[in-house]
């Protein structure tokens, strides 16, 4: 018995949390919620969620429905933050090239990929991006060593500029005698980079394989290039709030 009084209880304490009211439709597309009063031939009269009388012609209402007020949908943020630690995937619009190009140099790139923040896109592939040349070396004829150091330093997000700090992106031509290592990510480099991010390194050493053909940095003679198009790799050092791609 106490078990059904309980029960009985519990159902009451539901309904009585429940917002029950009448839902008011103009042919205009307005939307009303309060209670329906009374309608005669010439007016529909009723009572909004604020306690205000409202009146309507009968001509003007599309349909007056009865039930709960419906649960408003949650909005969607304007900004959200990009986290320290997100891969930035580039491809070069400029060609950088050590027997010309200059430390301090300005260079311009697009995004190869959506930059996301949970879940949010802030920022769609072909976005314009900015980076600046750190180091620009140039190997003699005899000795020396060419090389360029590469750092991203803006997004351009709806014609505005956004500062961003990421890792620097090395490259060593050949000095006397030896090769140094190139970092670059073309062929199954740029796809595992990208199959790292979309959770899968299977679909993105396929992805690679095609991505990879765009373009990679070269060796020519003692110098060092990196064409256009080429894809390269950075690492947001900084989180940095951007709006969300509506």
């Amino acid at each position: 018995m106490k078990l059904r009084v309980l029960t009985v209880c519990v159902i009451c304490l539901e309904l009585a949390g429940t917002v029950f009211a009448d839902t008011l439709r103009l042919k205009n597309g307005q939307v009303f919620y309060g209670q329906f009063v009374s309608r005669t031939s010439s007016e529909i009269q009723f009572t909004d969620q604020n306690g205000n009388t409202l009146f309507f012609l009968p001509q003007d209402v599309a349909s007056l429905s009865f039930g709960p007020v419906p649960a408003p949908q949650p909005s969607a943020p304007q900004m959200m933050t990009l986290p320290a630690g997100t891969a930035i995937l580039v491809q070069l619009v400029d060609t950088l090239d050590t027997s010309y190009a200059q430390t301090g140099q300005v260079f311009s790139a697009t995004l190869s990929t959506n930059l996301v923040a949970d879940g949010y896109v802030v920022a769609r592939m072909g976005t314009p991006v900015y980076g600046q040349v750190l180091e620009a070396n140039s190997a003699g004829r005899f000795a020396g060593k060419s090389q360029l150091v590469l750092q991203l330093t803006q997004l351009v997000i709806n014609g505005n500029p956004v500062p961003i700090v990421t890792n620097t992106f090395d490259s060593e031509g050949k000095s006397s005698g030896k090769r140094s290592a190139i970092r670059l990510f073309g062929g199954a480099g740029l796809g595992a980079a990208i199959g790292a991010i979309a959770g899968n390194a299977g679909v993105g050493a396929a992805i690679g394989a095609v991505a990879g053909g765009v373009g990679s940095v070269v060796q020519k003679g003692n110098q060092v290039q990196i064409p256009s198009e080429t894809q390269l790799q950075f690492i947001l050092q900084q989180p940095v709030m951007l709006p969300v791609v509506q």
